[in-house]
């Protein structure tokens, strides 16, 4: 299997935390390179070229606000700076985008850039050599502002084959309102977590949404107890590298009988094993769930005008909750830097593809883009400019406040049989009934199987 190599897997964005720490203190520092909207790298050189067009594929179908808006404006941008180029743009929401994209990897379709996501999606791409490799050199210094580590999910075999767009780390959104009107405290600790889900049941109201379809979340609630319970943010991964056990070590045994009080409890929505993405995200939005887990990226519900003022004004951020007698603490941070952009081999224009996503991920274009539309956490350093919404800030304070981060999903960590056996369990473990232990057994299994 190709996996990430080993010596760079015990991994902290401690460097880039304080990276983004220092950035933050400090609003005039140029860390954007040039300004949004100017040339520079030879990209105008195409604006007297030949009429190409240029194919991409991504999961970001809304054009509106969050990302498919920051992803829009850069897409315009380049366009406008060179009128030869047009963007054939494709978007699908998330799961229809990752089967539709093994289609095309399938059929070595003629695409140009896709969106990626990191581990052990990528490794699939990158070992049918639908990706190109690329050089990190070209990607040092200020015009790009990457930070430390963050090419971690993009690296196999120590060849970069992506560049990461966002920041990532698992938070509980939530509803102040919804909290407020019905007299339930916001949680600290997990039974106080299981408690308001008690407290919210009994008064007809969903406590916490969860994209339960799309399994991979049941995995991130997972390490997330794991991590509280042990203090330990490399266990996960050292299970998936076998070099712990999932059905021994006491730690796995604990989180894996939290997790079942979750879903004892009934932490999660009715019907919450064919809820997607979208499907949970509206019930949090439209203020039918008081909580919604869910990653940084969703930055931009605060500032997206087709949500309620009344919404958009109440939610905000609570980081996952202690566990009563774990080792772990609220700034232990499930975080990684899982979604990108890769090129594609099949490209019939690789030169001008080229251009354009060295263009897409300048520090100028993406990364500023996306945060000061408040749509996400970029990869690359950024400034805090003084107009983020309450959302932003909250979801920097959490991100600067870490004292360590896992670098990745135990999901993404293994081989892609790895990531379908464990979501596999995962999803028996909800729709099945199966036991703590069972789970465990099942996860273990799909460790020496891959």
């Amino acid at each position: 299997m190709v996996k990430n190599t080993k010596s760079k897997r015990n991994i902290t964005l401690i460097a880039a935390l304080a990276a983004v720490s220092v950035l933050s203190a400090c609003g005039n520092n140029n860390s954007g390179g040039n300004a949004a909207g100017s040339s520079t790298d030879g990209n105008a050189a195409g604006s007297a070229g030949e009429q190409v067009t240029l194919r991409l594929f991504s999961n970001l179908p809304d054009r509106k606000s969050g990302q498919g808006l920051a992803e829009q404006m850069v897409i315009d941008n380049y366009t406008k700076e060179n009128p030869n180029v047009k963007i054939e743009l494709e978007t699908l929401a998330e799961e229809p985008f990752k089967n539709k994209l093994k289609a095309y990897m399938a059929s070595n379709e003629a695409l140009d850039i896709t969106m990626v996501h990191g581990g052990a999606e990528l490794n699939t791409l990158v070992q049918a050599g639908y990706v190109k490799e690329l050089d990190p050199a070209e990607y040092e210094g200020e015009t790009y502002n990457f930070l430390p580590g963050v090419y971690k999910s993009f690296t196999f075999n120590d060849k970069l084959y992506g560049l990461p767009r966002n920041s990532d780390y698992e938070v509980i959104y939530y509803n102040k309102k919804i909290f407020a009107d019905n007299g339930v405290n916001v949680p600290t600790t997990y039974a106080e977590l299981l408690d308001a889900a008690k407290q919210f049941r009994a008064k007809g109201i969903e406590p916490m949404s969860v994209n339960g379809k799309d399994l991979w979340s049941f995995a991130a609630f997972f390490q997330d107890l794991v991590i509280r319970v042990s203090g330990d943010q490399s266990l996960t991964l050292d299970a998936v590298d076998q070099k712990k056990s999932f059905t021994t070590d006491e730690s796995f045994i604990t989180a894996a009988k939290l997790l079942g009080e979750a879903r004892d409890a009934k932490l999660f929505q009715e019907s919450f094993m064919t809820a997607d993405y979208g499907a949970s995200q509206n019930l949090f939005t439209q203020g039918r769930a008081a909580m919604w887990y869910m990653g940084s990226w969703e930055a931009g519900m605060a500032t997206n005008e087709s949500l309620s003022e009344d919404f958009r004004n109440n939610v905000a951020v609570l980081k996952f909750p202690v566990v009563d007698g774990g080792k772990g603490k609220d700034t232990d941070l499930l975080a990684w830097n899982g979604g990108g952009y890769s090129l594609v081999s099949s490209s019939k224009h690789p030169e001008e593809a080229k251009k354009f996503f060295d263009y897409l991920m300048r520090a100028d274009q993406w990364a500023k883009t996306v945060w000061d539309t408040g749509a996400a956490v970029p990869a690359q350093k950024y400034e805090l400019t003084g107009s983020e919404s309450g959302l932003q800030q909250q979801l920097t304070e959490v991100l600067t406040g870490a004292t360590t981060t896992a670098g990745s999903l135990g999901l993404d960590y293994g081989t892609p049989k790895f990531k379908d056996d464990g979501q596999n369990a995962f999803g028996k473990f909800f729709a099945g009934g199966s036991t703590p232990e069972e789970l465990l057994a099942e996860l273990q299994k799909a460790a020496e199987s891959q």
